[in-house]
């Protein structure tokens, strides 16, 4: 399996480094543009969420890409953090009106419909969020 790994400050100002990284791992796999996007979107979301809910934080994010057939893997390790398990996170109530809804949750919500797997392991003080998303490669 073929895979790469980085790590990133956490800072918003990060995302451009992610989304390169993320670009030529998916250049370089020819990963078809609807799942390489569908990741990029998953892995904004969750590295946003990492800033904001673990902020004072000053550890770095580490993020691994990998492909297994025609898988690509993607986890992202948080360090010295609590738990926050998104998967089992209700989904939220579409439905209600606007004034009934609770804010937050609808990023998760997207990003658990769009990948095909999401699972979430804590031990030590360590997060560790893989996301699975099926590919075609692209003939180039």
């Amino acid at each position: 399996m073929p895979s790469v790994q980085r790590k990133f400050k956490r800072h918003l100002d990060s995302l451009a480094e992610v989304f390169v990284f993320i670009d030529q791992f998916v250049t370089r796999e020819s990963v078809d543009d609807d799942a390489a996007g569908v990741v990029c979107l998953a892995v904004e979301e969750l590295f946003t969420n990492m800033i904001k809910y673990e902020g004072a934080n000053s550890n770095d994010v580490s993020m691994e890409l990998r492909v297994d057939g025609e898988v690509i893997i993607v986890q992202l390790v948080d360090h010295d953090v609590e738990p926050f398990d998104m998967t089992k996170r209700p989904a939220p109530d579409l439905g209600a009106s606007l004034k009934d809804r609770k804010p937050g949750g609808l990023g998760i919500f997207l990003t658990q419909s769009l990948v095909d797997d999401m699972q979430y392991q804590y031990l030590d003080r360590t997060s560790t969020i893989t996301l699975k998303k099926n590919f075609r490669r692209k003939h180039v």
